[in-house]
């Protein structure tokens, strides 16, 4: 029970935040235009302050060091992840760069934002399964602020080149990972800046997201069959594959319910961030944002009622 509450309380908080964007985009609150700043705000200062922010934090040699298993096995993880992405995307999208968005979409979930509520809401904000879960997806936060976004860039069917990579949350990352394995000390400002920036980046998102949807008729983004088949194997078959393989080879329990909380997430949000900032069609992402949460609904605690550890 307790983690369904958690799973409805976060969802609940997702489409508030998502209902707000749909009402501003359905009422002409603001300029139609506005998505353009919203994007332009999360890529290049909201989502750069939140890579910072975690690799600054957790990319220690000491955290490197002690969790060093939960590193390799959310590496194997997310490699075979990356594959079915490679597979299945092909068959999905029917243009190069709708490939990379469905590729993108199967590779990784919503491990951030949803996937650490999750377990906040579990065992607690100062835990040492919050711990545990932030050094578990480290090779999942490399992943989609490096190769992940720079599929996402258009780049006129070149494939991925410097120039897809050169971009703010990239960057980000090398500085916050420099400031952690350099153990660089956190004065309290700088601290203050970039956590206060980071905080901003789920709610803003989630408000992009709302006023993206809210300039399409919903119908027209529930009736994609690419949509169902993404949501289905990122939600349902991907974390149970996993999980029985995890069993039948005597994993941790702990890195268990890591899989799960990382990897039966509803379908990021960078899908419409970053294909917005660059003038691309979000409309792919949008469809399967709304079609994602609400499924996640049902299949995020039916997933643990049947898998998480006794």
């Amino acid at each position: 029970m307790e983690i369904f509450t958690s799973v409805i309380f976060q969802i609940a908080v997702l489409f508030s935040f998502i209902f707000v964007g749909f009402i501003l985009r359905k009422g002409n609150f603001i300029p139609e235009e506005s998505s353009v700043v919203f994007s332009k705000l999360e890529n290049r200062i909201f989502m750069p302050a939140v890579v910072i922010n975690t690799f600054w934090t957790n990319c220690t040699v000491k955290n490197i060091s002690e969790k060093w298993t939960y590193i390799v096995y959310s590496f194997c993880l997310l490699a075979f992840c990356v594959l079915a992405g490679f597979i299945i995307g092909r068959f999905l999208g029917k243009t190069p760069y709708l490939q990379k968005i469905y590729r993108y979409s199967i590779s990784v979930s919503n491990f951030g934002f949803v996937g650490t509520a999750m377990v906040s809401g579990i065992y607690g904000a100062d835990s040492i399964e919050l711990f545990d879960y932030l050094m578990f997806t480290l090779p999942l936060n490399m992943f989609t602020y490096s190769i992940g976004i720079a599929w996402l860039v258009p780049d006129s069917g070149k494939g991925l080149t410097f120039k897809s990579f050169l971009n703010p949350i990239f960057v980000s990352l090398f500085i916050g990972g420099a400031l952690g394995l350099l153990s660089v000390p956190r004065f309290p400002i700088f601290v203050r800046i970039i956590t206060d920036s980071a905080d901003c980046m789920a709610p803003i998102a989630m408000i992009l997201t709302g006023f993206v949807i809210g300039s399409y008729k919903l119908r027209s983004l529930l009736n994609h069959w690419q949509t169902y088949t993404v949501a289905v194997i990122r939600l349902i078959v991907l974390p149970s594959i996993f999980v029985i393989v995890l069993k039948l080879i005597g994993t941790p329990g702990e890195i268990i319910v890591a899989t799960l909380c990382a990897h039966a997430m509803p379908l990021g949000l960078n899908t419409v961030i970053i294909p917005s900032a660059y003038g691309e069609n979000p409309k792919a992402g949008a469809s399967m944002a709304l079609v994602s949460q609400l499924m996640s609904i049902i299949t995020i605690p039916t997933l643990f009622l049947i898998f998480s550890p006794a």
